[in-house]
């Protein structure tokens, strides 16, 4: 069983992605982080974009044209009890299916002056080809607590998906602390970055550790405005058919 992946990084390429008819076959349609213009337009608009509405109804509109899901990367986003998360909707051909927020304010870049913190949520259960799809939601900084993803291993996860903003003079960090979830949570983990000057490369990684998507961190002239991968689902039966860690993972 198949899963084709999409990745696009702007309202642009989403547009793109839209209108393109070649993008029938998508399961999935991932974002980066605050898409919408990154840190700089949050710090020129001193919070959630005017257009914040529209926008979210856009995405869902796709996202039922094309009877696909879609992982919104974030947007900033209010909110009664916090102010402002940086959060992350999943719509589900055309239905908001969970919500997940940064729970690790990154202070510098201003996460602490724009977002409150959120705690994490719990996975979320997606219909897929033949089988759910158990998924969960991480941002950017939230990579680097591990802990943040255990429970969610210990009660089934199937594909993590991390927006980010991971700057390219870091890259190989980003590239090894993707790989390390995948492995240790026996699941696939796609990391979507920015791909401006607040970015730079996108991968990801199956349940094994092997690398089934790269993009390096250095935009190529004329490259495309959104890019697929697939996964093989079987992957995760195959790695748990040697050593499926679960039963002995403890959550201290």
């Amino acid at each position: 069983m198949f899963l084709t992946f999409a990745c696009t990084f702007t309202t642009d390429g989403l547009e793109a992605f839209a209108a393109d008819h070649g993008a029938n076959d998508v399961d999935f349609l991932v974002l980066p982080e605050l898409f919408d213009g990154g840190y700089a337009r949050l710090h020129r608009d001193r919070g959630p974009a005017p257009t914040i509405s529209r926008l979210i109804d856009r995405l869902r509109q796709i996202s039922q044209d094309r009877a696909l899901h879609l992982v919104s990367g974030t947007l900033a986003l209010p909110d009664e009890k916090a102010g402002v998360r940086n959060a992350s909707l999943v719509f589900s051909r055309g239905k908001l299916a969970g919500q997940f927020a940064k729970t690790h304010l990154y202070r510098p870049l201003g996460d602490d002056q724009f977002f409150g913190s959120s705690p994490p949520g719990a996975t979320i259960t997606l219909p897929g080809p033949g089988c759910d799809l158990r998924i969960g939601v991480i941002v950017c900084y939230d990579l680097r607590f591990p802990e943040t993803v255990r429970p969610w291993f210990k009660s089934g996860l199937d594909i993590l998906f991390v927006p980010a903003r991971w700057p390219r003079e870091r890259d190989g960090v980003w590239r090894v602390l993707l790989r390390a979830r995948a492995i240790e949570n026996q699941c696939f983990v796609v990391g979507i970055n920015a791909r401006d000057n607040e970015g730079g490369g996108s991968y990801a990684y199956g349940p094994g550790g092997d690398e089934i998507f790269a993009l390096g961190p250095d935009p190529l002239p004329g490259e495309p405005l959104w890019h697929t991968f697939t996964a093989d689902l079987e992957d995760i039966a195959r790695v748990k058919s040697r050593l499926d860690t679960r039963p002995d993972a403890k959550l201290l």
